[in-house]
Parts: structure tokens; sequence; C-alpha cells
């Protein structure tokens, strides 16, 4: 009780301080603007020449009356219009042509000299062209469009070439589409430059658009109403419609901050994914206590998967990790592999799962002896490759995007739902506590779990073969007890599953143990 009544106090102390500091920085924004307002009132009281330069107090009494005319509300209208049009076609066509270019560099090259050329052509230039060849009322949302449609497209593109090879890697192995592949890694990974683009081109566009609309001169616009101001000596007019300019610019860019700030990522419950399934019963073992042993689907059925590297040779600049190795891992068999560090286990690992190519030589797979394509698969790498936009269910969740698994192969489909699967296996790691939390909340032994996880649920949907690489790195002696002992032989059972380690106690996990040093001929 005391506890609770101390973190109360802690929370309200908190929550006064925060606003006590709002209320700070809200008087400061408030003497700023004060500063300048009387500034401005002085410099008018020194020229006193309203057609100069009209005081606050003018422009402002200026501003209500035209506040009281059904014009003045069309001019806003449809300069909004014309900058919310021009920010949407910029975006989206910017985002499209970004990843077209990214997947095509001949594209890529193509749209180099265009785009540099409308970021360094002066504004008044494109809109002296533009009046010639389209309608007044058009001229700025083209205007607006070239002057917005480069800086989205380099800052996109830039996010794009960013994304994390090694997350790629993961959605190659776990075969996701390039539908998923953007909304779960491309498009997360390149959010910070997408806002800047954003922020950038919001704005931008007010400028651009308002600037067109002075020398097109489209009916309703607050640019022409400017000009009309200018003609007729109107200097309080003038003034007022700037200042409707900066205020809807500054409500637009505020607008989008908030919205951008909103879409940063934080935790959530539940799943962001859509899984590709037909359903399932209820798993009938889904409330089972986590140290019993887990039965995974599919358990104790033999794949026949085997896997052939012949002679295989592998370099990396002058380096030759692998020298005309000859390997087998016999099907439904787990393969235990030891060897000193650097000397190309893990090499090995990412050429049978197709991410690397072999110098010479071929690695090959069959089914019952009969030659087959690279069967689906189930990889722990080294590092824990998960997605930090995504919680930990959805993490371990992304074993079940496989394309062409829309169910859970064999009699995954039949024992139960991926919902039900994936808490399970977040029970049986000792992770439901923070199963909707983000990566950089776990401490790193969490990390790997859900890494770890993941590949086990990979198993679960119908992986035929299963690649660990130190699966049981940084756990403690006790913890991988648990695990072994609940999931371990329950999982792997009847699967071809290669087992990378350095650990001489984790070799007992294996059927065969692999001779490294003598498989690669000198």
């Amino acid at each position: 009780m005391r506890s609770f009544i101390t973190s109360k106090k802690q929370y309200k102390m908190q929550g006064g301080r925060s606003s006590g500091r709002k209320a700070s920085r809200i008087g400061r924004q408030a003497i700023v603007c004060l500063f300048w307002l009387a500034l401005w009132q002085a410099a008018a009281v020194v020229i006193a020449k309203p057609l100069i330069l009209p005081g606050p107090w003018e422009t402002l009494t200026t501003l209500v009356s035209l506040a009281g005319e059904s014009t003045f509300y069309f001019n806003i209208f449809w300069t909004l219009l014309r900058c919310l049009l021009a920010m949407a076609l910029s975006f989206s066509l910017g985002c499209l042509c970004a990843y077209c270019a990214y997947r095509l560099p001949a594209l890529r090259s193509l749209l180099t000299l265009p785009v540099g050329f409308f970021k360094a052509v002066p504004v008044m230039a494109i809109v002296i062209y533009v009046i010639l060849v389209a309608s007044a009322d058009w001229v700025a949302v083209i205007v607006c469009f070239l002057m917005c449609f480069p800086i989205v497209y380099t800052n996109v593109l830039a996010g794009l070439d960013d994304a994390p090879e090694e997350l790629l890697e993961l959605a190659s192995v776990y075969e996701l589409s390039a539908g998923e592949k953007v909304r779960y890694i491309y498009a997360p990974a390149a959010r910070v430059q997408v806002e800047a683009a954003v922020r950038l081109i919001a704005g931008m566009s007010w400028k651009a658009v308002v600037a067109a609309e002075v020398l097109s001169i489209p009916r309703y616009s607050l640019g022409y109403e400017m000009l009309n101001a200018k003609y007729y000596l109107q200097t309080p007019v003038l003034f007022a419609y700037i200042a409707v300019i900066v205020i809807l610019s500054l409500a637009a860019e505020k607008l989008i901050s908030l919205l951008l700030d909103r879409s940063k990522p934080k935790g959530y419950r539940g799943s962001r994914l859509t899984l590709r399934r037909r359903g399932g019963a209820g798993h009938k073992n889904a409330a089972a206590g986590a140290g019993a042993p887990v039965k995974c689907a599919g358990a104790g059925q033999a794949y026949g998967i085997s896997v052939s590297v012949d002679s295989v040779t592998k370099s990396f600049g002058e380096k030759a990790v692998l020298k005309q190795l000859e390997l087998t891992l016999a099907a439904g068999r787990v393969s235990v592999l030891m060897g000193p560090s650097g000397g190309g286990k893990t090499t090995l690992a990412r050429l049978i799962a197709g991410l690397e190519t072999p110098d010479s030589g071929r690695i090959s797979f069959a089914r019952w002896g009969q030659p087959c394509a690279r069967p689906q698969l189930a990889y722990l790498f080294q590092e824990d490759r998960l997605l930090p936009w995504l919680n930990v269910y959805d993490n371990m969740a992304l074993a079940f995007l496989r394309r062409g698994g829309a169910d859970f192969a064999g009699t995954a489909a039949k024992e139960g739902s991926a919902e039900q699967m994936i808490k399970e296996m977040a029970a049986r790691l000792e992770l439901q506590e923070v199963l909707f939390k983000l990566p950089e909340e776990l401490s790193g032994g969490m990390k790997h779990r859900v890494a770890l996880g993941r590949t086990f649920l990979a198993l679960e949907a119908g992986a035929e073969l299963a690649i660990f690489d130190e699966p049981f790195r940084g756990l403690d002696r006790e913890l991988k007890k648990r695990l072994v002992s609940s999931l371990w032989s329950a999982c792997t059972s009847g699967r071809t599953v290669l087992l990378i380690t350095h650990d001489e106690e984790d070799g007992g996990l294996g059927d065969v143990k692999l001779s490294w040093l003598t498989d690669q001929k000198s």
C-alpha cells in the first residue's frame, strides 16, 4: 500500500513538472510574440505612413473586415485546396517513383537529371513557363508539384537505400511478399526520411502555390488578392492576406507535426500483421503450463530433406573462407557443426539458406532421395534481427507470413491458430510478460529468446530445414535447461537441422557430429 501511495505521489510530481515546463514554454513564446508586435508597432509609429507600413491594429481591423466577405473564404478554400492537392500528388508519386527507382537501377539513372534540374531551377522560372501551357487554375498545382516532388523522391529513396540489409535477409528467408516487405520493413525503416520530406514540402508548398497564384492570376486565390492589393495600394489588405497565409502555413505544419508524432513507434497490444491462414480449431494445449513439454506441429514427422554440399569454395576478397568443402546433412537428423571462430561455419549456413552464392561447387537438396528446390527454411541468425517497430508478438508472428504457406503446413492447421501458437511459445520461452513490448524495452537475453521463438514457430509452420547459429548463447544454464527440455527435442524431431555451436555441451543435442576440419580439402 505504501509503495502504491509513493508511486502515485511520484506520478503527480512528474505530471506537475511536465505541466510547469509546458506553461513556461508557452509563456516564453508569448513574450517573443509580444516583443515583435511591439517592435512592429514602434516601426509603424516612427514611419507614420500606413501606405508603407500599417501597424498591427490596422492590419487586424482590416482582417476582421475581410472576414465578413464570402469571397475571402473562397480564396482561402481554393489556395488551401491547391496546396493539399499538390502535396498529395508530390508525396504519392514521389514515394512510388522512389520505390521503382530503388528496384530498377536503370530508372534511377533516368530520373537523376530531371530531379536534379527541378531542385536547382528557380520557382519563378517554372511559373513563367507553366503559365504558357496550363490553365490559370492549375498553374499553382503544377508548379508546387514540380518543386516538392524532388524533395519527396530523394528523401524516400535515401530511406529505402538505408533499409537494414539484415532485415531484408530475414524477409528473404521467411519469403515475405513484396507488399509485406514494403509494409513491415521498407516503410518503417524510411520513416525518418519520409517525415523530413513531409515537413519540408508542408512549408514549401505555401510559398510555391502563392507565388504561382500571384503570376497566373486564378479567379479565386490568396495570391491574386495580394496582387490586387498591390495594384490599388491597399497595403493593410496586403498585410492582412500575408497574415492569413502565415497563419494557415503554421497551422498546417503544426497539424502535420502532431500527426507525425503520433505515428512514431510505440508499444501496442495485439498484432499489426495480417497472417495468411485459413484458421483452425482452438489449440488444446494453449493453456498448458510453461514447464510442460510443448507439442510442436508436425513433431516426429520425418520430412525427408537432405542437403549435399559438393566441392564448395567461397572467398571474400583474397581470403578463402571455404575450400572445396564436402558435406552432407542427413534427412531428419540434427547435424552439429563445431569449429574455430572465423572458420566459415556461418558462411556455410548462409550458402545453404541462399543468402550467399558459392564461387564454385554446388549445394543441392533432395526430398526422399529425389532432387528438389530449396525447401522452406527456419533460420536463427547470430544476430537477433528483430524489427524494432514491431512488438514481441509480431516479431514471432513473422514465422507465419511465408508465401505459399496459407495454412501452417501439415498438422499445424489442425492443431491450432497462429495466435494460440505464439502465446504458447511465449510462455515456453518465459516471455509472456513482455509479449506486447517493443524490442528496445527488452534485455539482450529476452531479444535472443524472441528470435529463438520465431525460429521454432517457423518449424511449427511447416519448415522442413532449420539452421540454428549459436541458439543458446547468452542464456543462463538453468534457463537453457528448461528451454532444451520443453522445446528442442519436440520441435526439431523429424526435421533436418544444422546446429552451429562453440559449446561442447550443445553438441549433445545432435544426432550427427560433422568433422569440420576434415570436410574441407586442403
